[in-house]
Parts: C-alpha cells; sequence; structure tokens
C-alpha cells in the first residue's frame, strides 16, 4: 500500500500540493527501502531528507496561515508538532531494533492515515480559505 496522490487531495494552491506530492514521494521511498531491507545507512537518509522537508513543508504551510489569518492555524500547528514527534520516534525505533514486516506496516497504515486525515481535513480548508480571501 503506497501513499498515492490523486487529485480528491488537492488543496487548490499549487506550491502545497506540489510539497504534498514531493512528501507522498519520499514516504514511498522510505517504506520501499524499510520493505527492501536496504541499509541502514539508506533508510537514515531518507529519514533526514524526510525530517528537513517535513519542517520546511510545516514552516512554509504556517507562514502562510499566520500572513492570511487562517482561523484554524491552532489546529494546524498543532498537527504539525505530533507529526514532527512521530518521525523523531519512528527514527528511534529504527536505530534500536531496525525494520521488520510489522513495523513497516505499521509506518506505512499510520503515514497514510495521518497524511490523507490531514490534507482531506484541514489542507483542504485552508487552501478554500485562501482562494475564497483572494478575491
Amino acid at each position: 500500500m503506497n501513499l498515492n496522490w490523486d487529485n480528491n487531495l488537492a488543496t487548490g494552491i499549487v506550491n502545497i500540493d506540489n510539497q504534498h506530492k514531493e512528501l507522498f514521494d519520499r514516504i514511498n521511498k522510505l517504506l520501499i527501502a524499510m520493505k527492501e531491507g536496504k541499509g541502514k545507512d539508506e533508510v537514515i537518509g531518507t529519514l533526514n531528507f524526510l525530517e528537513d522537508y517535513v519542517i520546511k513543508h510545516f514552516t512554509e504551510e504556517e507562514e502562510i496561515q499566520k500572513k492570511n489569518n487562517y482561523p484554524k492555524y491552532s489546529i494546524q500547528h498543532k498537527q504539525h508538532e505530533e507529526f514532527k514527534e512521530e518521525l523523531k520516534e519512528l527514527r528511534r525505533t529504527f536505530e534500536t531494533t531496525g525494520t521488520s514486516a510489522l513495523f513497516v506496516i505499521k509506518v506505512q497504515n499510520r503515514m497514510s492515515t495521518w497524511w490523507k486525515s490531514h490534507i482531506r481535513d484541514l489542507d483542504k480548508d485552508l487552501g478554500k480559505f485562501l482562494i475564497e480571501n483572494s478575491k
């Protein structure tokens, strides 16, 4: 089960949608590396990129929200912080126990559920808010 992008997840904000697509691609690369038992260095390298990219993406999104007085900023920020903590926990678990089939399935399900839910519930609302307020 890959994390697949589809147009139902589009926010209508091109930059945000492109970043989401890149995140999906990188999460899939992480999952593939773990499933195929790639070396620890490759998995850690992918995790490093993903952590950096998530911080960049969340920071940009939150700056847009603050600049536009988005009313659900605090909810977005809370979820972003929770996801960053999940990535740190993923790294800790991987570094201490490595991967197993169960671990990969758990990560895959959690990533897929979190991102799709977050985009559908909050980011699409942000896109709608920004489009409506730019008229």
